[in-house]
């Protein structure tokens, strides 16, 4: 820690004398209160969709739950992943996950599993990987329930898309270093020239992080380069070139699971890593794709958009588990034999978009706005998982680390996996106006499914579905809606369970309703919402045969979600959000699990972030922020018993001078010991322990600061 706060300050003396010596520059100075007026003009809120998400319109008019993370409540925030960002929609919460990664593969929204998209096209395949950062974050949308108008596969629970940082209006010149606990580095740069009428412009974003686990060994360094490159032929015509790859490396160990008695879980020191060891090898993932657009407009009213994008996302991670094959557990002497693991996962997604959007009249009182295109998405994913042939013995009451890298390295032959799959997808959506008080918005799609045929005597067989989509906004003034909406999603489930049946395609049904509205001269939003929503054919892990899944019949979701973004005043600003879920399983062949809450969701969440700036003079200000989380009674695979809840406190405060910036954020302000995500197993599903429950579990982060010193050129 005293390393951490020597850092921090040092920092600052940088920068205060950085300005120091620029203090009497006027043409600086005239500069700096231009840099103030465009900062005040950045809204925490979005007033219209995202443009990747295809549809068009005001967020208040769509009848739909769409939360928008802006990158200026991402800055406030000192978030850096996605993780971070989460806090700011309702009902969005990660699942189980033991990489040290923290790649967002296991979000749930409104109960269910949740697909991350970028720039409207899937990042990732079934199985590869998916590792993110704030560096390339324009925006974060995060869209509840089913959008078949952002791609049929979509999960009903919702989805997540980032818009990546492309060439402004206005150059951009921002170089920012960090500092934080557990020996955290950073440094970023952003870089970009002003978009023109005719010609190139481009934007560069670099990031490198260093940073150690608060468990011990782990220690993790991330790579982040993302250029892009755009030539405007004319102000209705431009094409775009984006390449994005992002490295994260973990030496001493991949895994931060552990498992315990509930006597013991949260007791013992929080440093404890029995999964890693200085000897095991460096692991890694790292997600690289590239993408092309081009966009055309015909007039003011029609507009053509053609994208394509090619996503590899390779991941080789080594951990440590007991020879039972479970997290690192003892006996009743404190002895395991800990047994190297290592994995290698490689997911490739090749994805085509194209897809008009128009604007028309039929009469002068009712006005269409047209969505139709076509998508083409290839996946396929290689899984590979091999053990140790060498265990170690361990005593958990006198540790000794140091595993020869070398035995570590001798495998068993591993288990192969190999998934492919590829759609094709016609879609339609219209938006009716009526007169100024009614929206009707309908359509669907057509999606044909092909899966790649592994094994000749079980040939995959073709998919085909029809999702529609039909949703209606009163408008109610110029600031108020209310909302309701029918959609479908169909989503394709490559692999079958223990006994070599196909997985059938997950078909998913959801009802909303709400109201949406606008206040403070539209600086802030509220959105209510109420759903229900029913998956059929969802995919559980099989317990009884480790490293399978098994299909049960429907599992239902139904919840209240509220949220709020945005400002008050110039000085207030705020983002908050409350949800209640209520995700059972309603059918299973297994009749003594219907009924049950589903694994992993919590029943209640509740998040806030609120911040106030105080004007020190026409160039300075002093921004102060606290926030909480709160979540209560996570659902576990062993019925009626539920992982205990946690509210965890942050804060944070920033000076900002125009030309440069100071901000200090801190996480869990009370230093509290939570778990982050985890689950429950008895008897009867499958403990380790005999005759007692066993906890399955990695820890939230303790209390941790991060300082961010940025320039802007």
């Amino acid at each position: 820690m005293n390393k951490t706060l020597l850092i921090q300050v040092c920092l600052c003396n940088i920068v205060l004398c950085g300005y120091a010596q620029h203090k009497n520059d006027s043409l600086r100075r005239q500069r700096l209160q231009e840099i103030v007026v465009q900062e005040k003009k950045r809204a925490l809120k979005a007033d219209s969709m995202a443009p990747m998400l295809r549809l068009q319109g005001r967020l208040l008019e769509t009848p739909q739950s769409i939360v928008s993370i802006s990158s200026e409540l991402i800055r406030q925030q000192g978030a850096l992943v996605m993780k971070d960002i989460a806090r700011n929609a309702s009902g969005v919460k990660f699942g189980y996950n033991s990489s040290v990664f923290d790649a967002s593969t296991v979000v749930m929204v409104r109960g269910f599993s949740s697909q991350t998209f970028v720039n409207g096209m899937p990042q990732r395949s079934a199985m590869g990987g998916l590792i993110d950062d704030a560096a390339i974050m324009e925006r974060v949308d995060f869209i509840k329930g089913p959008a078949g108008f952002l791609l049929s596969s979509g999960e009903p629970g919702g989805s997540m898309n980032i818009s990546t940082k492309t060439p402004r209006l206005q150059k951009i010149r921002l170089l920012e270093v960090s500092g934080g606990s557990f020996g955290m580095l950073r440094g970023a740069a952003d870089i970009g020239s002003a978009i023109k009428d005719k010609g190139f412009s481009y934007r560069l974003n670099l990031a490198y992080q260093q940073q150690n686990s608060f468990m011990d060994f782990i220690k993790t360094k991330k790579y982040v380069a993302a250029p892009v490159l755009q030539y405007n032929f004319s102000r209705n015509t431009w094409l775009l070139a984006e390449y994005n790859i992002i490295r994260a490396t973990a030496d001493g160990g991949s895994s931060v699971a552990k498992v315990g008695r509930e006597e013991e879980v949260l007791k013992d020191r929080i440093g404890n890593n029995y999964a890693g060891d200085p000897g095991l090898p460096q692991s890694y993932t790292q997600s690289q794709s590239v993408r092309m657009l081009l966009s055309h407009r015909f007039n003011e009213r029609w507009r053509l958009s053609v994208q394509s994008k090619y996503t590899v996302t390779p991941m080789e991670v080594w951990y440590l588990m007991s020879d039972n094959y479970s997290p690192v557990n003892f006996d009743s002497t404190n002895i395991t034999r800990r047994m190297p693991v290592f994995s290698n996962i490689t997911g490739r997604v090749a994805a085509v978009q194209a897809y008009v959007n128009g604007t028309f009249h039929t009469g002068s009182q009712v006005q269409h706005n047209l969505l139709a295109g076509v998508d083409y998405n290839y996946s396929k994913d290689q899984f590979a998982n091999a053990y140790g042939k060498n265990t170690f013995s361990f005593d958990r009451t006198k540790p000794q680390y140091g595993l020869n890298t070398d035995s570590v390295r001798m495998l068993n032959d591993p288990l192969l996996i190999l998934r492919e799959n590829n759609w094709l997808s016609f879609f339609a959506y219209n938006t009716t106006r009526i007169r100024k008080g009614w929206l009707l918005n309908y359509g669907g799609r057509f999606t044909v499914n092909t899966p790649v045929t592994i094994d000749p005597s079980k040939p995959a067989r073709d998919e085909t579905a029809f999702s529609p989509r039909l949703g209606v906004t009163r408008l109610l003034g110029e600031n108020t809606s209310v909302y309701a909406i029918y959609d479908q999603s169909f989503i394709p489930q490559t692999g079958a369970d223990f006994e070599g049946t196909p997985f059938d395609p997950l078909r998913g049904n959801s009802i909303e309703v709400g109201a949406k509205r606008e206040w403070f001269q539209r600086r802030l939003i509220t959105s209510l919402a109420a759903y229900r929503i029913i998956k059929n054919n969802l995919l559980v892990t099989d317990l009884e045969h480790r490293g399978f899944r098994r299909q049960i019949g429907q599992a239902t979701s139904t919840g209240v979600e509220l949220d709020i973004t945005g400002r008050i005043s110039n000085r207030l600003s705020v983002s908050a959000n409350y949800a209640y879920t209520h995700a059972i399983t309603s059918k299973d062949a297994r009749k003594e699990n219907e009924g049950a809450r589903l694994a992993f969701i919590p029943e209640q969440m509740i998040n806030s972030w609120l911040q106030y700036t105080i004007p020190l003079n026409e160039i300075s200000r002093l921004s102060i922020s606290a926030g909480h989380s709160t979540v209560t009674r996570s659902g576990t695979y062993t019925r009626n018993v539920y992982l205990p809840g946690y509210t965890k406190f942050d804060a944070g405060i920033a000076y900002d001078a125009g030309k440069w910036y100071v901000r200090v954020v801190a996480d869990n302000l009370t230093n509290k010991r939570y778990f982050s995500s985890g689950d429950i197993l008895d008897v009867s599903t499958g403990s380790i322990y005999p005759g007692v429950k066993a906890y399955y579990y990695t820890e939230g982060e303790p209390l941790s600061f991060r300082t961010f010193v940025g320039v802007r050129l």
